[in-house]
């Protein structure tokens, strides 16, 4: 019986270290991290007619910007408040950000190590043992190939819904702007009452929302459906491949999720839908991958109209201008075209790509930095491209 309450005793003993060390060091507030943030100047594109615009905001993000809901909203509301300062703001404003600029709140109010890491495999180590429990649980729910990213994701869902929701509904409400939330991955999402909603037991999506200047999602929400081969293991394409069109203060918006962006098959559903501005939030990972030589498409078969010489030929640069918005926009009748890319030093990811905008008045393709230098070359800043409709 001796034994028996040793065992006990032990048994408790690691459980309670266990639970002192997995709550130990979260991160719920930006206070402790004391971020910095700075912005080389704004850059704008043609005049201001009185018919609004569309700004494509890339923050240049570090981990800590979603390590907890203070740290994301602060580090958003910082560029809006910049934005308001240099009057670009007004009720037909369209804010574009970036892919994933919810995804990586999967972090948020975890141990601080998760966000302090380089590696990001390490980091989602770290990540899993601290939450051994729900990871369990969610991980024998999955039905995905990589079942561990599943249940990493789905056992997040919640905190990162409610941060994302959180802050652009706040941020929109406040500035009076219509945004179109890059995208976050989430578990069968849908839109009710002007709020998302999920389904923990259902599918993985990559989704973009749009926030109206009430702060409401627009219905419905425009989900990727050609996924990267990266994307495949634990995401879902759509199931319908019909990309809703928004009505804006500014005209007629359709989001494209990045990849979305490279097919002749997307360009055909908006032909009629007289679609006025196009806005393209992506993620290229890998820092200089622009200038690598482009391997060819990724996760579904090469459009027929794909010159199979470009491949491993011409730059990865190059081949976003061919063969992704800008090219295949030329096609269309869409007056305005914005493609922006999330750019930072996250983990080991990495980053690469300039924001590119076409318009009507502009046959060829603006092609604008989307990360300046700042303070002699110290330190790397986020851009703001500001489009005049």
């Amino acid at each position: 019986m001796k034994k028996l309450y040793y065992i006990l005793f032990c048994l408790f003993l690691i459980i309670l270290c266990y639970a002192i060390w997995a709550n130990s060091s979260r991160t719920t507030s930006a206070k402790c991290i004391y971020p910095r943030y700075v912005i080389g100047e704004v850059e704008n594109i043609g005049t201001n007619a009185g018919k609004g615009n569309i700004i494509a905001l890339s923050p240049y993000l570090r981990s800590y910007n979603f390590s907890s809901e203070d740290a994301f909203y602060s580090m958003h509301r910082y560029y809006f408040s910049i934005l308001k300062q240099k009057r670009l703001l007004n009720d037909s404003s369209i804010i574009l950000l970036p892919e994933y600029i919810g995804t990586w709140l999967v972090v948020a109010n975890e141990k601080k190590a998760v966000w302090q890491d380089t590696s990001l495999e390490h980091a989602m180590k770290i990540l899993v043992s601290s939450n051994l429990a729900s990871f369990g649980m969610a991980c024998l729910n999955s039905s995905a190939d990589d079942k561990t990213k599943e249940a990493i994701f789905k056992m997040k869902a919640d905190k990162m819904l409610d941060i994302y929701q959180s802050t652009f509904s706040k941020l929109a409400k406040e500035f009076k702007v219509t945004i179109v939330a890059g995208s976050i991955v989430l578990p069968n999402p849908t839109v009710k009452n002007g709020n998302i909603e999920i389904d923990k037991s259902g599918k993985l999506y990559n989704i973009s929302a749009v926030f109206d200047h009430n702060g409401k999602v627009l219905s419905p929400l425009t989900k990727k459906f050609f996924l990267i081969n990266d994307e495949k293991s634990f995401t879902t394409t759509a199931t319908k491949n019909e990309i809703p069109v928004y009505k804006t203060n500014a005209g007629n918006l359709a989001v494209l999720i990045c990849a979305d962006s490279w097919y002749p098959e997307s360009y055909t559903q908006l032909k009629n839908k007289q679609v006025d501005i196009l806005a393209v939030p992506s993620f290229v990972s890998q820092n200089n991958s622009w200038s690598n030589k482009w391997k060819g498409y990724n996760g579904a078969p090469t459009p027929s109209d794909v010159n199979s010489s470009d491949i491993n030929n011409i730059t990865e640069h190059d081949a976003w201008i061919k063969y992704a918005m800008v090219g295949r926009s030329m096609k269309t009748d869409i007056k305005t075209n914005v493609n922006v890319f999330l750019r930072g030093n996250l983990w080991d990811l990495g980053s690469d790509g300039n924001t590119l905008v076409l318009t009507s008045k502009y046959s060829k393709p603006l092609n604008i930095p989307s990360v300046f230098e700042a303070n002699n070359k110290l330190e790397k800043t986020g851009s703001i491209i500001n489009v005049w409709l």
